[in-house]
């Protein structure tokens, strides 16, 4: 059935796609490539943040810079997200490691899975789970990023004569309408990986409180609470530095 599932999902991305399809999965494959070595670098003792950070900027470079071309709307995205990434890691450090998140939750621990695998793999679980906040942070800005510096890249081609001041207010008026979107997206695919836990929680009458103070729970919201609030950075800075550099040469 994988096998499949990867024939049609292959067949549609060069029908769909085309030209862009077949990069968008050269991407996708460099993309896979990178967390692999960087799973093989954190289980060879490399730190799992630094390795995550270093990964974040080539799979930054190779999302928007090779799937999206060389150009000022690609440049002003990426610098964005970089930002984004720069001033939320050391929130996320902090708070993650405050909460004593340890990546493995309660439910995990007592399933069978437990009873076939050893935890003990020398690699701070803590550490690993701001790691996974890290990545879904930056998927999170990457998309929100695009979309407004290339919003803003077709106002500015389409009316030159604007100004910086009106290019950025036309990327907040956009922002609005991606951010609704971007946020029931991020809402809708976390609560997919939760629904299993929401039922666990249930089915074993966890009460509110309970809930609430679960580590699956708080693993869950703290990785949902992040992506949202750097969606919510990433809005004004990315048509901040889309304007600024669409009118450098103007």
């Amino acid at each position: 059935m994988i096998l499949i599932l990867a024939i049609i999902f292959l067949i549609l991305i060069l029908v769909v796609g085309g030209d862009r399809g077949v990069i968008s999965l050269l991407a996708l494959c460099g993309n896979i490539l990178v967390l692999l070595i960087s799973v093989l670098a954190m289980t060879g003792g490399m730190p799992p943040i630094l390795t995550t950070l270093a990964g974040g900027v080539l799979v930054n470079c190779i999302t928007l810079l090779y799937q999206n071309g060389k150009n000022k709307k690609t440049f002003a995205a990426v610098l964005s997200v970089g930002i984004v990434i720069l001033i939320l890691v050391a929130a996320v450090f902090v708070i993650a490691g405050r909460m004593h998140i340890s990546g493995l939750n309660e439910i995990e621990l007592r399933s069978d899975f437990s009873s076939y695998y050893s935890f003990n793999i020398s690699v701070s679980m803590n550490q690993v789970c701001i790691s996974m906040i890290i990545l879904g942070l930056l998927g999170a800005v990457m998309d929100t990023a695009v979309a407004i510096s290339s919003a803003i890249y077709e106002v500015h081609d389409n009316n030159p004569h604007l100004t910086r001041a009106e290019l950025y207010h036309s990327g907040i008026a956009m922002g609005k309408d991606v951010l609704a979107t971007t946020l029931n997206t991020l809402y809708f695919a976390y609560i997919g990986e939760a629904l299993m836990l929401l039922l666990y929680l249930q089915k074993y009458n966890y009460s509110v409180v309970g809930m609430l103070n679960s580590e699956s729970f708080l693993q869950e919201f703290t990785c949902i609470m992040f992506s949202a609030i750097g969606c919510l950075i990433i809005i004004p800075l990315s048509a901040e530095i889309s304007a600024w550099i669409f009118k450098e040469k103007d």
